[in-house]
């Protein structure tokens, strides 16, 4: 039996290991993962007995947002072994080598979609990232708007997009979710590859003119990603009148759109009598996040801790954290911001790694925080800064990354 990295030798091996372990994924999806632009064999982490892969970790490198920041993340993906070596341990060792693996690749996070989150939270994983969607009847979204005509700009008009306006999705999706903790921060390389692997039927492009204000991805009566410009609120109305043509044309009598909370197409949804849901499982699945390095992630994410603190008038600020023994102190000033490892302040939170993780992404704020196991504050003015520094915020990925991340 040896751990060790994947190599490309390894491929064929590794497919029919996840055929055995999970009845898929299909050849030309695996040989898809391959072209990922960001895909190196070595980020496979396996466990062969007799020379054959019993079983698998594949780690991807994705960077996200964080407010106003971008941290890089390894994606945690096809956690499996067969069936015959379960109960081995070999899982939870390949998950710590996956914590070690980022800590030496420079990933500040990891996370991953499972069925089954006991297995992960002993190991410091907590659930974080909600699934938010709305649920409207297809007759009750906005009718289409082709050809109506505004004072400015031309008539509206959607269509399928073409490989020309890549710009557009591109900047569309930064101005729609630069904010949103959790999105992929895309390059074109990667918006190529995402593109490619056509998890949309259709994407369609809401135009003014030529000029594209909005951008769609379907996938039957689900709208899987939607972005418009904040400045032509009509590119919603016109996205969703197509999606609405199409979904009564194919006799879907429901459209499900994905979205963060806040996003405009939920609220769009909303005044259609559309049901949202905003919940930690969705059929069945949860989203967790790990840090396997707090100072690390805590240095990462220092320039949005310090602009919170200046947004809310409080810098300095001071707060010391205990994650499973290990002690931080986060100065945020400014231009003198800094963490220092070993040390702490009057003001401190002590608190368990999973409990910090969903913590410090926003999944969950000072005071549902305090209610979990191992947290205790030093001073009502921990968590005063607390609150500052680590705000309830959406956390979202995607679908179309939520597949490949």
């Amino acid at each position: 039996m040896e751990y060790c990295l994947g190599t490309e030798a390894d491929h064929e091996a590794v497919y029919q290991t996840l055929l055995h372990v999970f009845h898929g994924p299909d050849r030309e999806t695996f040989l898809g993962t391959l072209s990922d632009p960001a895909y190196r064999p070595d980020q496979r982490l396996l466990v062969k007995v007799d020379g054959r892969v019993a079983s698998h970790v594949h780690l991807t490198e994705r960077k996200i947002r964080y407010g106003g920041v971008s941290i890089p993340m390894n994606g945690v993906m096809w956690i499996g072994t067969l069936p015959e070596y379960r109960g081995l341990g070999f899982a939870q060792n390949l998950m710590r080598l996956a914590g070690e693996r980022s800590r030496a690749t420079g990933a500040v996070v990891q996370a991953l979609t499972t069925r089954m989150p006991r297995f992960y939270k002993p190991m410091g994983w907590g659930i974080c990232g909600r699934g938010t969607f709305g649920q409207i009847l297809s007759r009750n979204l906005p009718q289409a708007v082709d050809g109506i005509v505004e004072a400015k700009g031309g008539g509206w008009h959607v269509r399928p997009w073409r490989q020309v306006e890549l710009g557009d999705l591109m900047s569309l999706y930064d101005a729609q979710f630069r904010t949103t903790t959790g999105t992929v921060d895309r390059s074109e390389e990667y918006w190529r590859w995402l593109i490619g692997r056509r998890y949309a039927h259709v994407i369609w492009v809401a135009c003014q003119g030529e000029a594209v204000r909005g951008y769609a991805f379907v996938k039957d009566h689900r709208i899987l990603e939607i972005a418009t410009d904040p400045a032509h609120p009509q590119a919603l109305k016109a996205l969703l009148g197509r999606v609405r043509a199409e979904a009564l044309e194919r006799a879907y009598p429901e459209v499900t759109i994905n979205a963060p909370i806040g996003h405009p197409a939920l609220d769009a949804g909303r005044s259609a009598s559309g049901k949202m849901f905003d919940q930690d499982a969705v059929d069945g699945s949860v989203s967790m996040y790990n840090v396997p390095d707090v100072g690390r992630f805590l240095k990462a994410i220092l320039p949005e801790l310090s602009k919170r603190a200046q947004e809310a008038g409080s810098v300095p600020l001071e707060l010391g954290l205990t994650v499973d023994d290990h002690r931080w102190l986060i100065h945020a000033d400014g231009k003198g911001s800094r963490v220092e490892p070993d040390k702490l302040s009057r003001r401190h939170l002590t608190l368990s790694s999973a409990t910090f993780v969903r913590l410090a992404m926003g999944h969950v704020g000072v005071d549902e925080a305090a209610n979990e196991d191992g947290f205790v504050a030093s001073t009502a003015t921990a968590l005063d800064a607390a609150r500052v520094l680590f705000p309830v915020q959406a956390v979202w990925r995607s679908p179309l990354d939520s597949a490949t991340a």
